[in-house]
């Protein structure tokens, strides 16, 4: 099918939401946690059962790795305010903390996998999948995001 742009202004339009991008995006902070399990060094470690003869169980520990990387922000508008909640005080308020995030491709994995992400020292969970956004091949993601409470 033709096109109505040629390669080359497809190319120059391309430059323009990278330029878009370098320009707006500031910088968030995705926190990944590894396990990392310890094991004993004896000989009679038995990794079936996770044990040695003493009955020393395995330790595992967990590892935080903070990755950053630039996104463009925008917090939604028309938040609900309200906290419904029968046993706690009444006219309490609380925002829902919705942001959508729009990243590169490097950024993408880290986040899928991601247990926080920090936004101007609010943190945030991922709540939902990546949406691919360009209008001539995917070349950013989209995803939304809610306040962690």
């Amino acid at each position: 099918m033709a096109s109505l742009l040629t390669s080359s202004q497809k190319a120059s339009l391309q430059k323009v939401f990278v330029n878009v991008h370098e320009t707006f995006a500031r910088d968030i902070y995705v926190y990944v946690e590894k396990q990392i399990s310890t094991r004993p060094t004896m000989s009679s470690f038995n990794p079936l059962y996770g044990q040695a003869k003493d009955n020393s169980q395995v330790a595992g520990q967990t590892v935080l790795t903070k990755h950053t990387y630039k996104a463009r922000i925008m917090h939604e508008n028309n938040q609900g305010e309200n906290v419904l909640d029968g046993s706690a005080q009444m006219n309490l308020k609380s925002s829902e903390g919705r942001v959508r995030i729009k990243v590169d491709s490097e950024a993408v994995e880290k986040i899928k996998i991601c247990s926080r992400i920090e936004i101007d020292d609010v943190l945030y969970v991922v709540d939902s999948d990546a949406k691919n956004v360009g209008p001539f091949s995917p070349t950013y993601y989209m995803f939304y995001l809610k306040r962690e409470n």
